[in-house]
């Protein structure tokens, strides 16, 4: 693999609303080692995506091994393991209201390949370049 690809892959995920019956979700996952602390996911359904986020990569990796021994992040996304009878998931919290669940052990996997891809501690952001898209996106 080429040090700059993109990474992809797609996940099943199940929304959680408050009442009601769960609610399947596909995503796209997406790692570009250009923004090597992101991962990207796409909560997409009939070709249409209704909701893109950006979520720390250390972040969703500590709550799959437990470091914190609970629920890891603030603000907007909180993370943390569950056991759901035998399965093993992830729970994704946005804003408050939104929680999905992710079949932890493919989560990982993924993981796993952004960490062969650009290890822990290797990371590299090009300061100029992420300021000069900055400073040229707010004179749109």
């Amino acid at each position: 693999m080429q040090a700059d690809a993109v990474l992809r892959d797609k996940v099943f995920m199940r929304l959680l609303p408050q009442t009601g019956q769960e609610i399947p979700v596909l995503a796209h996952m997406a790692y570009d080692p250009q923004d090597p602390y992101a991962v990207t996911v796409n909560f997409t359904h009939g070709g249409w995506t209704y909701a893109e986020w950006r979520l720390d990569r250390d972040m969703l990796r500590d709550a799959l091994e437990g470091v914190h021994g609970g629920a890891v992040g603030e603000g907007d996304v909180r993370v943390w393991p569950e056991v759901n009878g035998t399965r093993e998931e992830l729970c994704i919290e946005l804003m408050h209201s939104a929680v999905f669940t992710v079949w932890a052990p493919s989560l990982r996997g993924f993981l796993d390949r952004t960490y062969a891809a650009v290890p822990a501690g290797e990371e590299h952001v090009e300061l100029d370049a992420f300021l000069e898209e900055v400073l040229s996106s707010g004179s749109r």
